[in-house]
């Protein structure tokens, strides 16, 4: 190395973000002006206008059965959630995920397990057409984010394995990148999840709720579907809910993509709704 052509205010060792930051101030000493000059590593800026969903600040701490909103927003150049082929991949996603416990040794160590409780568990969820609000149940801040971790990550997949497909694309991998095939997505979520843990039974009801009337909000209107439900008086009755939420999923599949809740409080709390249980 020409030692001769570093600056005096070079910084070393010289590693890949020192050697960044040495280009850039030989660029800087010979007249480039910052805007010429290339980034380094480091987290690329936010586009112009771009809304903060999740600023970067440390996530609260979790104890055993706490009951948390969790909200996934998704990259504008991602199809919409709300259709039958996306819907399909959504609840395929959450059903293969919906419960994350010591008791599948494939998704978690033993050891891990044995020092943070049981899990995570997917209670209830609704599907929007840009965002997915999720109803979780989980027994600390490291199973949470496993958890969402997973449901996201097969998420993305399915969403780029489908797009390519549908352009024509093929999904061989000795077929070279995936980013440059035709139809290919690439980074589907716009940033890390949003969190709300919900402390009293009020909160969970309110969750609830706004589960089960945010299609009504963004859209106007919801895609009901009827479902019937035995009210108090040991009676049929029947509501009206959104298709793309886990509360239709209950009434109209053998099989809903959810897991069921473990902690008295939140069990109290849906048992109160005769909407979110069977």
């Amino acid at each position: 190395m020409n030692m001769k052509r570093i600056p005096r205010q070079a910084m070393l060792p010289f590693g890949r973000s020192e050697r960044s930051v040495n280009r850039q101030i030989a660029e800087r000493l010979d007249g480039k002006k910052a805007r010429d000059i290339k980034r380094g590593p480091g987290r690329p800026p936010k586009p112009a206008g771009a809304k903060k969903v999740a600023p970067h600040i440390p996530r609260p701490t979790l104890g055993i059965q706490s009951a948390v909103h969790v909200t996934l927003k998704l990259r504008r150049n991602v199809p919409s959630l709300r259709k039958r082929k996306t819907y399909a991949l959504v609840k395929r996603a959450f059903s293969r995920f919906r419960l994350v416990s010591r008791g599948l040794p494939r998704v978690v160590e033993r050891q891990d397990a044995a020092r943070d409780g049981d899990g995570f568990r997917l209670v209830h969820y609704a599907v929007l057409g840009d965002h997915v609000h999720m109803l979780c149940e989980v027994d600390s801040s490291k199973w949470l984010a496993r958890g969402v971790q997973k449901i996201a990550i097969s998420l993305a997949r399915s969403l780029n394995a489908a797009s390519v497909r549908e352009a024509g694309g093929s999904l061989d991998p000795r077929d070279g990148a995936m980013s440059v095939r035709p139809g290919w997505i690439g980074p589907v979520f716009l940033e890390r999840y949003h969190l709300h843990a919900l402390q009293t039974p009020t909160e969970i009801a309110n969750c609830l709720e706004y589960l089960f009337r945010n299609a009504a909000k963004h859209f106007g209107a919801m895609n009901v579907v009827r479902c019937k439900i035995a009210a108090s008086n040991t009676r049929t009755r029947y509501i009206e809910v959104d298709s793309f939420t886990s509360f239709a999923e209950l009434h109209t599949s053998a099989d809903p993509p959810i897991s069921r809740a473990r902690g008295r409080r939140l069990e109290r709390v849906l048992a109160m709704h005769p909407w979110a249980t069977r």
